[in-house]
């Protein structure tokens, strides 16, 4: 996101402890995808969002990203989100975004 916004964004290492209602972060180009996800599926309230954005398939090698949109979705899914919305960021990134299944919402009460 840095690339296309600069300044705009800043970088977070971790989001601090605590339960949130709404997330947006980029996907990182490294590491491990499942740690990923299940970190910040941890961190969202019951009904909480996670808006995750990564480059586009044509920007993919330019912005030297190196997994597929199937693979952000999997990822997302095996931690126990589920993807509802999907929106072009700018004309070069996309975004997802995952909640919380509403049975495990419920569950959660």
């Amino acid at each position: 996101m840095r690339a296309v916004f600069g300044p705009l964004v800043e970088r977070v290492e971790a989001f601090p402890a605590g339960e949130y209602a709404w997330l947006m972060t980029e996907v990182p180009a490294e590491g491990s995808l499942s740690v990923f996800f299940r970190d910040l599926a941890a961190r969202l309230e019951p009904s909480g969002s996670l808006w995750v954005v990564f480059p586009k398939k044509p920007f993919m090698a330019e912005l030297a990203f190196p997994y597929a949109w199937l693979d952000v979705q999997k990822a997302g899914l095996q931690a126990g989100l589920v993807d509802n919305k999907v929106a072009a960021f700018s004309s070069r990134l996309t975004a997802i975004r995952f909640v919380i299944p509403v049975a495990r919402r419920r569950a959660a009460r």
